[in-house]
């Protein structure tokens, strides 16, 4: 069975909105998480894994990308699955590996954490719904 091989360590970072995104109340602003100690995601048997994922000290992520709606249902920060994003997040900015892997590997690791499978689900899905927005702006962001 896959597994995180270390403990999460983050620290949130200041906000840095400037202009009018400065005066909207905290809840609506993206906050930023830093990686105090980089850690490892081995997939497959942690003896003998398949493939170990580093994520490093001092990467910077969001949390679970979550529209504002349901932030009250799924805060954009939870331990439950906050490890899980930051491997997500780190996953796809590496450029190392394609949108479904980092989709897939998120959907493993939220297990991984013990988050039930309805969740899991929803939250499996709301990433692969993210993945058709990212597609389209790189389409449109490649015609102009």
């Amino acid at each position: 069975m896959s597994s995180f091989t270390d403990r999460l360590i983050i620290m949130a970072v200041p906000n840095t909105a400037i202009g009018l995104a400065r005066l909207l109340p905290p809840g609506f602003q993206r906050p930023r998480w830093e990686v105090l100690e980089g850690f490892r995601y081995a997939v497959g048997s942690l003896q003998h894994p398949d493939e170990v994922i580093e994520v490093p000290d001092g990467f910077q992520f969001d949390g679970a990308s979550v529209p504002l709606p349901f932030r009250m249902l799924v805060p954009m920060a939870h331990p439950d699955y906050i490890q899980a994003a930051a491997l997500h997040d780190w996953m796809l900015e590496s450029g190392l590996y394609t949108r479904r892997r980092c989709d897939q590997v998120f959907y493993e690791a939220l297990g991984v954490l013990g988050m039930p499978g309805l969740w899991r689900g929803a939250m499996f899905g709301a990433v692969r719904l993210g993945a058709l927005r990212w597609h389209a702006r790189k389409l449109i962001a490649g015609v102009s």
